[in-house]
């Protein structure tokens, strides 16, 4: 079998990341799996050894520069035989379907976030030229626009090469003493992101467990006006920062992951990398959480999105701390590559 990825992002994250993940993930399994990305950005230096990885897809996106890419994708499939197209974005759906239109070739698309499962005319004759419909989050399965077509649950896959329990961790960078609870959050620093409700969230906390500490790892323009609620509130985060190579030794850190905002990409693929460092996530109720959890949820998603509920969530988590983290590790091995290979070769084996 033989399988090319495409993701028109420019950064690692959204979905650049689960479907490089995806393709790593078949390759250790066996397959012949590609991926194409858009080439010239930092993205490039960073999958530049990868010999499977093609940075093909044009930085601008326009009519031009996209016959351009669409003919680089069908020289692509034409000389590597690919048998199946598996695009991420809607950007690259069209390349898709554009490239290989007149071949044999199958076309797969995975829906990464709700807000593109858009009943339009463009979206709806998308949908009806591909072979197989996925989604990243279990909650869109029921999508108006492709329940009908049975969409697949595929969840982000895990490196647990990286994400691992067992490593080195930067308490003592940070200056976070062994007894000490530390809560992490994660994510680009922007508006709408969940990140006042991680401060008031924390805020909470301290009331009841005075000596918790506050990680917020990652950068971004909102990140003054969060410095202001948090000096209102009168609390002092850890600024972590951006980290992407020493990320496991950040949640390693952590005892309880704060999740209160989904991303760009609704995979939560931040849940599952906590679990799999063996990192306890206290959520809000956000669509598709239950099904990473699994068991654990009515635990450790609160009952309401507000920080009074994720707050009692942490504090009744505190208590019973090393028996949770035991158990997310355990519920992460549902996600690692070996499964999510054995979930898409599923996928294509019947197209």
């Amino acid at each position: 079998m033989k399988v090319l990825h495409l993701a028109a992002g420019n950064r690692w994250t959204g979905a650049a990341a689960p479907a490089f993940a995806e393709t790593e993930a078949l390759r250790e399994a066996g397959i012949d799996a590609h991926y194409a990305y858009v080439g010239g950005y930092k993205l490039q230096q960073k999958l530049a050894h990868h010999d499977f990885a093609h940075p093909i897809i044009a930085k601008a996106q326009n009519p031009f520069s996209f016959a351009r890419t669409v003919n680089s994708i069908a020289r692509l499939v034409d000389h590597h035989r690919f048998e199946v197209v598996h695009a991420h974005l809607t950007y690259d759906h069209w390349l898709a379907v554009v490239a290989t239109r007149g071949t044999r070739t199958k076309v797969v698309r995975t829906f990464h976030a709700r807000r593109v499962l858009r009943g339009d005319l463009l979206t709806r004759w998308l949908i009806a030229r591909s072979d197989r419909l996925c989604v990243i989050n279990e909650a869109f399965v029921d999508a108006p626009v492709i329940r009908g077509r049975n969409p697949v649950f595929t969840p982000p896959p895990l490196d647990h090469r990286q994400f691992d329990p067992n490593g080195a961790d930067v308490r003592d960078r940070y200056g976070v003493g062994v007894d000490e609870l530390l809560l992490v959050a994660i994510g680009k620093l922007s508006k709408g992101r969940g990140f006042e409700d991680v401060l008031r969230t924390y805020a909470h906390v301290k009331r009841d467990l005075p000596t918790a500490r506050l990680m917020i790892i990652g950068h971004g323009e909102h990140r003054p006006a969060l410095e202001a609620l948090a000096r209102e509130l009168n609390v002092d985060p850890i600024w972590a920062g951006y980290h992407e190579d020493d990320l496991a030794e950040h949640y390693r850190a952590a005892d309880i992951l704060l999740f209160t905002a989904r991303g760009s990409d609704e995979g939560h693929r931040a849940v599952l990398e906590a679990m799999a460092c063996g990192i306890a996530p206290v959520t809000f109720p956000i669509e598709g959480v239950h099904a990473l959890l699994g068991d654990l949820g009515p635990r450790l998603i609160a009952e309401q999105s507000s920080a009074e509920s994720a707050a009692a969530r942490v504090i009744a988590a505190s208590s019973d701390l090393a028996n949770l983290r035991r158990l997310a590790y355990e519920q992460s091995k549902n996600f690692r590559y070996e499964q999510a290979a054995a979930r898409l070769i599923d996928v294509y084996r019947f197209l």
